[in-house]
């Protein structure tokens, strides 16, 4: 049996290499830098627990049986931090006034026969044909503004929900129902995910190889799990039409800062709070970190995200800058100004591909990768790490089939 070459060793690429090696295949891994884990990584300072990328993933059966099977036990969301709140003129759980949340049931009821999005529209305009203004302006956009970080104007309806017509060799990256619910978390935090998956291979006899600089060989059975630029330049020899398409999609910038508190008296129970554009807040959103798992204090943690399509040159603002700027926005947000005992800014320039109406075109007419290589990433037409986790399942199934069907 072939080696498997997985190319990558974000949580795409050691997820993948967990689904291949629980259908035997033998596995190598090759990684550019000195670690596994991507963008993901947890810092444990004397404050709590800094994530650099994403705090948890939306748990699902395919979560939890992994977590389950490589020893990685799983938190769920505290009772307060189910909660979520969205600012308009303060945080509320829900910003439509009356009479604005009866003009949106009005108009849902209205179009109830219509709410498929289209080829082609945009979130902001399915949002004011379905729900109208207010409700597209002050629940929708924030809501999806914090997963997927684009322009309302140009996000895709049809990518974000589900419906755009999708060549076959995309597959699925539906998540499978779990027992938990919402949004769960290693005790600690995400690193130990990492570091739970990179054991378990590395056990199980997986060869991982870092600081490789070259190209895997890919007449054997390659999966490519990079971004989509990313997986262009890694195929622009054997295949150059996928290649220029992927070269095409456009990656948003991040920059996220961890700010701790001595004291709490400013703490609002809750997941987080949104931002709608028009309330005056550069952030697109703030995580109330110890309301959300337990153990990541011992002090009062928050998280403030800024960036994405709206606000690309915010990755080039100075730690200290950005320590202004959260102060400023904190004192508008609270009514005072409170001291931070430790401020941790991390920046992701072009982390996230932009889910817009001209991805939803390039991944419709997306070309098929060669015969003996794969694609696993968050490009192709889901985002989140459960729906790379299935993505990643997809693909290892693919390969059962692919060898079931050589051996003939």
């Amino acid at each position: 049996m072939p080696t498997i070459n997985v190319v990558g060793a974000g949580f795409s690429g050691l997820s993948t290499a967990y689904f291949l090696t629980k259908r035997k295949f033998k596995v190598r891994v090759f990684e550019k830098t000195e670690r596994a884990g991507g963008l993901i990584k947890t810092i444990r300072t004397e404050h709590g627990l800094v994530e650099t990328a994403a705090n948890g993933l939306l748990s699902s059966g395919r979560v939890e049986g992994m977590c389950a099977d490589i020893g990685v036990p799983l938190l769920m969301t505290k009772r307060e931090g189910r909660k979520r709140f969205i600012y308009r003129g303060k945080p509320r759980q829900l910003p439509l006034n009356i009479f604005e949340t009866l003009k949106t049931g009005a108009h849902l009821v209205a179009h109830a026969t219509n709410l498929k999005p289209v080829s082609c529209e945009s979130i902001a305009e399915w949002g004011r044909r379905v729900g109208g203004s207010a409700a597209t302006d002050y629940l929708l956009i924030p809501a999806l503004g914090g997963i997927y970080a684009g322009d309302p104007e140009r996000l895709s309806a049809s990518l974000i929900f589900g419906k755009a017509n999708l060549p076959d060799h995309l597959g699925t990256n539906r998540p499978t129902k779990g027992k938990l619910h919402g949004t769960v978390a290693p005790p600690n935090g995400m690193q130990q995910l990492i570091n739970g998956l990179h054991d378990y291979l590395d056990h199980a006899g997986v060869e991982f190889v870092f600081d490789h600089q070259d190209r895997a060989d890919v007449n054997q059975p390659t999966i490519v799990c990079f971004s989509g630029r990313g997986a262009s330049e890694y195929l622009a020899d054997v295949a150059p039409e996928l290649s220029a398409a992927l070269r095409n999609i456009e990656m948003l910038s991040l920059a996220t800062a961890t700010c701790f508190y001595a004291s709490d008296a400013a703490k609002l129970n809750g997941f987080g709070c949104l931002f709608p554009r028009d309330q005056g807040f550069r952030a697109r959103g703030v995580l109330f970190n110890d309301s959300i798992f337990e153990g990541r204090g011992p002090a009062h943690a928050e998280t403030w995200i800024y960036g994405g399509a709206l606000d690309p040159d915010v990755v080039d603002l100075s730690d200290d800058q950005f320590v202004q700027l959260i102060g400023a926005e904190r004192e508008r947000f609270y009514g005072f100004r409170d001291e931070p005992l430790a401020v941790h800014v991390t920046r992701w320039p072009n982390a996230l591909p932009h889910y817009s109406i001209e991805l939803e075109k390039i991944l419709t007419a997306l070309p098929p990768p060669p015969p003996n290589v794969s694609l696993v990433g968050n490009y192709l037409g889901r985002i989140g790490l459960a729906k790379i986790l299935e993505r990643a399942a997809f693909v290892a199934d693919g390969m059962i089939g692919a060898r079931r069907g050589s051996t003939g």
